[in-house]
C-alpha cells in the first residue's frame, strides 16, 4: 500500500482481526438504543402538541380576523356617511374645516379597503371550494378594462393573447385574476407607455398564465417580502395599497392545487400562474 505507484483500485478482505462484542457491550448499545428512542418518542410527542396548539391559535386568529373585518365595516359607514352630511352642511369659507373632513373620508376608506382585503385573505382559506373547468378569456378582458379606469390609466395597453381553460373555483379564479391584473396595470400606470401582456399556454398537464407589464420592477433585496400580508415594497409606497392582494393570491393557487411565481428586472416584472389542466 505504501508508498502507492498507481491509483488502481485496491480491494482486500480482513477477517479476524475484531473481537467479538462482549454481553456488556451488547447491553450498553441496547441502553442507548432505548434512551435514543426514548428520546426520540418524548420530542416527537412534544413538537406533535406544539404543532397543534399553533394550529389552533392560528385558527382562532384567522377567525377573529374575519370577524373584525365583517363586524367593523357598519360603524365605519355610518362614519363615513356622519363625515359626508358635515361635510355638506359646511359654507363654503370653511376651505380649511372641508380638507379635514375629506381626510377623514379618506382615511374611512382605506381602512374599509384593508378590512376588506383581510376578509378576503380569511375567505380564502376556509370558504368551500368547487373546481371546474372555467373559460377566463371573459374575466380576464373585464378584469382589465376596469383596471385602466380604476387606476386612472387610460393609455394602458393591454395585450390579451390566448386564454385556455383552467381547472379552478369561480369567484377564488376572479380573485386571483383580480389582484395579479390590477397590479400589472397599477405598476406600470406611471411609465410613459404602460403595457400589460396576458398569455396562457398548454404545458403538460398544467395551464400557465403569464401576466407581464413594464412596470417598477421587484429590486432582488426585497424579494423575501414577496407573498407576506401587509409588506409593501419600498419603491411601490407611492402608489395606493396595503399589501395583502398578493397573499391572497399565494393562499388561492395554494388550496386549488396550482402555484404563483413571479419573475423581475428593472424593466419590469411577471407573474407565472399555474393552474391544473382540466
Amino acid at each position: 500500500m505504501s508508498p502507492r505507484t498507481s491509483f488502481r483500485i485496491f480491494t482486500e478482505n480482513i477477517k479476524g482481526y475484531s473481537k467479538r462484542w462482549s454481553s456488556r457491550n451488547i447491553s450498553a448499545v441496547h441502553a442507548v438504543r432505548d434512551l435514543i428512542l426514548e428520546t426520540s418518542h418524548k420530542n416527537y410527542n412534544a413538537i406533535k402538541r406544539l404543532n397543534d396548539e399553533l394550529k389552533k391559535v392560528n385558527e382562532e386568529l384567522d377567525s377573529f380576523s374575519y370577524t373584525i373585518s365583517h363586524d367593523l365595516g357598519t360603524p365605519l359607514t355610518v362614519m363615513k356617511l356622519n363625515a359626508q352630511m358635515l361635510l355638506g352642511n359646511l359654507t363654503i369659507d370653511s376651505e380649511k374645516s372641508k380638507k379635514k373632513i375629506n381626510t377623514i373620508i379618506e382615511e374611512i376608506d382605506n381602512m374599509a379597503e384593508m378590512m376588506q382585503d383581510v376578509l378576503q385573505l380569511s375567505r380564502a382559506k376556509h370558504s368551500e371550494i368547487q373546481l371546474e373547468s372555467l373559460k377566463t378569456d371573459g374575466t380576464i378582458r373585464k378584469i382589465s378594462e376596469n383596471a385602466k379606469m380604476t387606476y386612472g390609466s387610460s393609455k394602458s395597453e393591454v395585450v390579451i393573447k390566448e386564454c385556455p381553460d383552467v381547472l379552478a373555483d369561480k369567484t377564488m379564479l376572479h380573485q386571483v385574476f383580480l389582484n395579479i391584473i390590477n397590479n400589472a396595470v397599477k405598476y406600470s400606470s406611471h411609465q410613459d407607455q404602460p403595457k400589460v401582456e396576458i398569455e396562457g399556454t398548454e404545458d403538460g398537464q398544467t395551464i400557465v398564465y403569464r401576466i407581464s407589464d413594464n412596470g417598477i420592477g421587484i429590486p432582488e433585496e426585497e424579494k423575501h417580502k414577496m407573498f407576506k400580508i401587509f409588506n409593501r415594497l419600498d419603491n411601490a409606497k407611492k402608489f395606493k395599497g396595503n399589501g395583502v392582494g398578493l397573499s391572497i393570491v399565494h393562499r388561492i393557487m395554494k388550496r386549488i392545487g396550482g402555484n404563483v411565481d413571479y419573475e423581475s428586472n428593472k424593466d419590469g416584472t411577471s407573474f407565472i400562474l399555474t393552474f391544473k389542466k382540466p
